[in-house]
């Protein structure tokens, strides 16, 4: 299933069934505008083995170029947002070293999360994404799923393992879940209980989740303390029948010390080894990682760099909106019936983050990558406090 979305002089192809969004703009609408005309280009053809376009798009996609002459959409951000990162309760049964949550032990209203999936979906999001604290704590998560599935968005949820059964993922699948992320930093307990609880009840969750049929992944934190384990981390998830591993930079975390654990430079260009020479599952790299993607696509694109408040937007567990989970800049909800659209158009926070390229400092903004990347603003904030500074701990840095 492909959802098609106009942009501002762009489009957004989303394909549900592989969990990839397509942006294309330029030339390349050019000649995605040819193909739905009757007129194929190399372009058009990689597309389709992709699975981006298939025979039956042409009409929507041509109506779809037309639109996007008319949108203006916030700058240098979407319409609107390709994924919401919902925070469904801070309700936790582990309390894991790396825990960047200082709990108050809040948790959505299910009025309020109800009415949030119905102004995502009148806004054309693609995805929401459902974590926590753990979200299957949440009383409401079937439901949830439901009226997300309901306005043809994909879900997710991620989750440490604990408390996940045979019966309660076939309750989840059947109200639409689409995909699972287990949260695992270890190929066994030794490694992973340096930085989080739960192994085993993550390895479980494998057992489950491949007798149920859907789809999941790992969430993998890159650390100095299991960066030389990565390469057993793949023997797991091959073993477990594991979809894609998703490799996310650390993030400063009260209750450690940043610099001890955030991979040097020297490991994270060993990290860039191991995903070069990964083969048997797809290995991905978080947005926050900007700095690694751009280094392993040796170019940028609006996609590649962090998409906080650009392309996805958080919801804290007490209904605060925030450019990202990691960066504690709230905005609390406005009181009218389209705050989510009123947030991603006016929020003050988002557009610090929609102008980083124009104030960010030395060394990014002398950086080949800086457009499509801008660094990670919650390490950059860990190490120096400012906001508008270069990420000095980047791998291109040097």
């Amino acid at each position: 299933m492909n959802i098609i979305r106009p942009e501002e002089n762009a489009l957004l192809i989303w394909n549900l069934k592989l969990a990839r969004t397509a942006y294309i703009s330029g030339e390349e609408l050019k000649a995605l505008g040819r193909w739905a005309m009757g007129s194929p280009t190399p372009f058009s053809d990689r597309l389709e083995k992709l699975g981006v376009i298939t025979d039956g798009n042409q009409e929507a996609i041509t109506n779809a170029i037309e639109a996007s002459t008319q949108i203006k959409a916030p700058y240098n951000s979407f319409c609107a947002p390709e994924s919401l990162h919902i925070e469904l309760t801070e309700n936790c049964p582990l309390s894991c070293p790396m825990c960047y949550k200082t709990s108050t032990q809040s948790e959505l209203p299910l009025g309020f999360l109800m009415d949030v999936i119905r102004q995502a979906g009148e806004m054309r999001v693609f995805q929401i994404a459902l974590g926590g604290g753990e979200p299957l704590l949440y009383p409401g998560l079937h439901t949830v799923i439901q009226e997300i599935s309901r306005y043809n968005m994909a879900s997710t949820i991620t989750t440490s393992g604990v408390g996940l059964t045979s019966a309660r993922i076939d309750v989840l699948r059947q109200a639409g879940l689409n995909h699972v992320q287990v949260s695992l930093n270890g190929s066994h307990d030794a490694v992973h209980s340096l930085s989080r609880c739960g192994f085993y009840d993550g390895v479980e969750a494998f057992r489950i989740l491949r007798l149920s049929g859907i789809s999941y992944g790992i969430n993998w934190v890159a650390r100095m303390d299991n960066i030389d384990d990565f390469p057993e981390m793949i023997k797991l998830a091959k073993a477990h029948g594991v979809d894609n591993i998703n490799i996310l930079r650390y993030k400063p975390s009260p209750g450690e010390d940043f610099a001890k654990a955030n991979l040097s430079t020297e490991k994270t260009i060993l990290l860039e080894r191991f995903i070069r020479s990964a083969v048997g599952i797809k290995i991905k790299v978080d947005s926050a990682y900007s700095n690694l993607r751009c280094r392993l696509n040796k170019r940028t694109s609006f996609m590649s760099g962090c998409g906080a408040g650009r392309r996805f937007l958080a919801i804290s567990a007490c209904g605060a909106y925030m450019p990202c989970s990691h960066i504690n800049m709230k905005e609390s909800p406005i009181t009218c019936s389209n705050h989510l659209k009123h947030v991603w158009y006016h929020s003050k926070n988002l557009a610090m983050f929609h102008s980083l390229g124009e104030s960010i400092s030395a060394p990014c903004s002398s950086c080949e990558y800086l457009h499509g990347c801008y660094g990670c603003r919650a390490v950059v904030l860990a190490h120096c406090k400012d906001f508008n500074a270069g990420d000095t701990l980047c791998i291109n840095a040097g």
